[in-house]
C-alpha cells in the first residue's frame, strides 16, 4: 500500500514505551513551569500500537498544534491557556479534558479542571452533539447546490463532509467522544438497535469503496494534500502539516489494513481528507472549494480526485444525499 511506514518505522510499533513522564520528558524539560495531561484515546483505554499520544500543555502563549515523534513515541501536541483548560469554549474540548490523565499538574489545574468538566460532562455532550447536528444540516445544504451546479467532485467533498458531521452529533449525543480512527467501531456499538444510522453515514462517506486499493491511494492522496499545505502554509500555521503528521497517518493506516480492518482505515482517511481540503480551500481559494478541482488555475487534478474517492456519478450522489439526509433528519427530531 502506498505510504507504508519502513521497517524501522514498524519495529516503532511493536512495543509500548514506558511511563508517560519518561518518553514525554523532553516536552516537560521544554516547558518546566507548565502542567502536562494525555487526552484522546490513550486517556480512555481505546489506544492501539499506532495511535499518537495526544498531549496539551497549559501555557499562557498562543502556540499552532504540531506532531513529533519522541524516540519511538508520536507525540501531537496542543497548547491551551489555563482559562481554557478550567472552562473550555468547546464542549468537546470539555469532553476530552473530563477524561485527562496528568502527567505534571501545576498548581493543580488538571484536577481541578477534569472535575469541573466532568460535571458538566452531559451538557458538553448535548452542546457538541448539537453543533455538529447544525453543521451536518449545512453541509447537506451545500452538497445540494453543488449537485444542482453539476459540480460533482464539490457535492461529493460536501456529503463526505455532512456525512462525518452526522456521524459525530450521533455519537455525541450518546456522551461518546469521536476518535476518528476508532469511529467505525464506536459507531457501530452506538448503532445496535439502530441500523439505519450507520448505514446512512456509510453510504455517505463512500465506504462502499473500502479495500486494500481503495486505502492506498487515498492515503497516497491524502500524502499530496499534505504536500501541497506545507507548500503553501505560513511558517506557523505549517506546524499543523509537518512530515511526522503523515507519518503518523500512514502508521495507522498500515495498521487498519495489516487488521484487514479496511473500512476503518478508508474511513480513517476520508476524515483528514476533508479536513486538509477545507484547509486547503482556505489557503487557496478563499474557501471556494469547486476551485480547487475546476477551472485554468485548478491545483488538483482528475487523478488525484479518483484517488481520494470524490469521483461519485449523479445518481450515486443523490441516492447517497438521501440516506444522509434522512438520517440526518430523524437524529435532529430528537435531539
Amino acid at each position: 500500500m502506498a505510504g507504508h511506514p519502513t521497517r524501522q518505522g514498524d519495529k516503532r510499533l511493536k512495543g509500548k514505551p514506558g511511563p508517560a513522564t519518561t518518553f514525554l520528558r523532553p516536552i516537560l524539560d521544554t516547558y518546566m513551569d507548565s502542567a502536562v495531561a494525555l487526552v484522546g484515546c490513550k486517556s480512555r483505554g481505546l489506544d492501539r500500537y499506532s495511535c499518537e499520544y495526544d498531549v496539551v500543555v497549559v501555557t499562557s502563549g498562543r502556540l499552532p498544534p504540531t506532531s513529533l515523534r519522541i524516540g519511538e513515541v508520536y507525540v501531537d501536541l496542543a497548547f491551551s491557556s489555563e482559562s481554557e483548560v478550567l472552562r473550555p469554549s468547546n464542549p468537546e474540548h470539555a469532553m476530552a479534558l473530563a477524561n485527562a490523565k496528568p502527567v505534571r499538574d501545576t498548581n493543580l489545574v488538571l484536577s481541578t479542571s477534569a472535575a469541573a468538566n466532568t460535571a458538566v460532562l452531559s451538557e458538553s455532550a448535548r452542546k457538541a452533539s448539537r453543533a455538529r447536528l447544525s453543521s451536518a444540516v449545512k453541509t447537506i445544504g451545500r452538497a445540494e447546490d453543488a449537485l444542482v451546479k453539476k459540480s460533482f467532485f464539490e457535492a461529493d467533498l460536501w456529503l463526505v463532509a455532512a456525512s462525518y458531521e452526522f456521524a459525530y452529533a450521533w455519537l455525541l449525543s450518546k456522551e461518546v467522544l469521536p476518535s476518528p480512527s476508532h469511529l467505525l467501531s464506536q459507531l457501530s456499538s452506538a448503532s445496535r438497535g439502530a441500523s439505519r444510522w450507520f448505514e446512512g453515514f456509510s453510504v455517505g462517506a463512500g465506504l462502499e469503496a473500502a479495500g486494500r486499493a481503495g486505502c492506498g491511494a487515498r492515503l497516497e492522496g491524502v500524502t499530496v494534500l499534505h504536500d501541497l499545505l506545507r507548500a503553501k502554509s505560513e511558517s506557523a500555521a505549517a506546524a499543523a502539516w509537518t512530515p511526522i503528521r503523515t507519518e503518523i497517518l500512514s502508521a495507522k493506516a498500515h495498521e487498519l489494513v495489516t487488521r484487514v480492518e479496511l473500512a476503518e482505515c478508508y474511513g480513517f482517511l476520508g476524515q483528514e481528507m476533508v479536513d486538509d481540503f477545507m484547509a486547503l480551500a482556505n489557503l487557496q481559494t478563499r474557501g471556494n472549494v469547486a476551485a480547487l478541482a475546476s477551472g485554468k488555475d485548478r491545483l488538483l487534478g482528475e487523478r488525484l480526485v479518483r484517488q481520494l474517492g470524490l469521483a461519485r456519478g449523479e445518481k450515486s450522489l443523490r441516492i447517497a444525499l438521501d440516506a444522509v439526509k434522512k438520517q440526518t433528519t430523524v437524529l435532529a427530531r430528537r435531539a
